[in-house]
Parts: structure tokens; C-alpha cells; sequence
């Protein structure tokens, strides 16, 4: 009696062992959840970049509905507080406050691919700064004097009015929102257009000239009387 006892309790121990994962087993279902883990997440992170893209896109839509607010109350120029035979982003830029100030709201500075925080108001336009005009964007009217700023009506809606700082850069910056992938530009006609790093024709952020099928400012744009 007592052997048929233990031979039950064996018997029990064992079925017990057997219904357990064996290590071969459990290295299996490992490596398949590091495949899928492999396979699903350039798929989220591709998804995540759509939809930042989008979103820059938003944003930029939005400083361009406000830019034409601010033409309308300043006879049709642009943002720019460059007094007269002065280029000098940093001084014009400081038309960007009264934008974001009258206009629109600080956080349409900001691109959601950009890791620096979202500003709370716009004080500066410095590059590296906190609340900066510059913390995502470049923004075509600030590089003019301010005699000669562009006026919008004379734009003939091609030329660019802001778009993703250094979205034309082939090598790494620390300013670009999507790596050198490219980056969304806003148009004078209101619409906003993503273009890969290749497509951008010599944007510079430095010297906006215009190139491509978009106008020429020294050509086009000259005088603005």
C-alpha cells in the first residue's frame, strides 16, 4: 500500500515537472518576442515621425495665418525689426515677439520632433535660448533690411516664409527637428510642404535665396517701392 503511495506521488511530481516551460522553451518564446519587438519598432517610431511631421506642419500653418494677420495690420510687410541698411536676424527676429505676442501662441514655435522643451512665451530669437523665435523654425522676412523687407502681396505665394532649421543640412545639427531627413516649409500661399533634405535646391538658413520654381529675392523682390 504505501508503495503504491509513493508511486502516486511521483507520478503527480513528475506530470507537475513536465507542465512547465523547459529552458529551450523559454528561450524560444524569448527570442520571438525580440523579433517582434525588432520588426514593431521602427514601425511605431516611422509612425511617430508621421505624425510630429503633421504636427510641424500644424504649427507651421499656424505662424503663416498669423503672419498674414500681422501684414494686414503693418501696410502688408512681414515681421521684421531691422532698421533701414541692417541685416541682422537677431534685430529683425525681434518682430517675432509682437507676432507671437498679438498673433499666436508660443508653442506654434515649436516643431514636435524638436527635443528642446516647448516654449512658454517668446522673448528672444536667439538660437540656443529658452523662448526663442528660433527654437524650431527659420523665418524668411527677418534677413531683410528693414526698408526692404518683403512685402507679402509681392511674393507671388512661391517664396518660402519659415520652415525647420537646417531641414536642408545633409550632415547632423544640433537645430534640426528631423535629423537630415528634411523638414516641412512653409509657402506664401498659406500651404505648408514637406521636402526631403535632396529637394530643398540651396535653402539657406543663412541666405534665404529662394531657388527652384520659387522667386529670386534679389531679382524678383527688388525694389519694393
Amino acid at each position: 500500500m504505501e508503495s503504491m503511495k509513493i508511486d502516486g506521488i511521483n507520478d503527480s511530481r513528475s506530470q507537475v515537472r513536465r507542465s512547465g516551460f523547459t529552458l529551450v522553451e523559454l528561450l524560444v518564446v524569448i527570442g520571438i518576442i525580440a523579433l517582434l519587438i525588432a520588426i514593431l519598432f521602427p514601425v511605431v517610431g516611422r509612425a511617430r515621425e508621421q505624425a510630429n511631421r503633421t504636427g510641424c506642419a500644424a504649427n507651421l500653418h499656424s505662424l503663416g495665418q498669423a503672419m498674414y494677420l500681422y501684414g494686414n495690420a503693418h501696410h502688408d510687410r512681414l515681421p521684421n525689426a531691422n532698421p533701414t541698411n541692417t541685416w541682422d536676424a537677431t534685430v529683425g527676429g525681434r518682430a517675432l515677439c509682437e507676432l507671437a505676442a498679438n498673433y499666436t501662441s508660443a508653442k506654434t514655435f515649436h516643431c514636435p520632433s524638436d527635443k528642446d522643451p516647448e516654449p512658454t512665451e517668446i522673448t528672444t530669437t536667439d538660437y540656443f535660448a529658452e523662448n526663442s523665435a528660433h527654437v524650431s523654425y527659420e523665418f524668411f522676412s527677418i534677413w531683410w533690411s528693414g526698408k526692404d523687407g518683403p512685402i507679402l502681396t509681392r511674393l507671388k505665394g512661391q517664396a518660402p516664409l519659415a520652415w525647420d532649421l537646417d531641414g536642408g543640412e545633409s550632415k547632423p545639427s544640433p537645430l534640426q527637428n528631423h535629423g537630415t531627413k528634411g523638414g516641412n516649409i512653409l509657402f506664401a500661399d498659406g500651404h505648408v510642404e514637406w521636402r526631403f533634405q535632396k529637394e530643398w535646391n540651396g535653402l539657406l538658413a543663412s541666405a534665404p535665396v529662394a531657388a527652384g520654381n520659387w522667386p529670386d529675392p534679389a531679382k524678383d523682390f527688388y525694389p519694393l517701392q
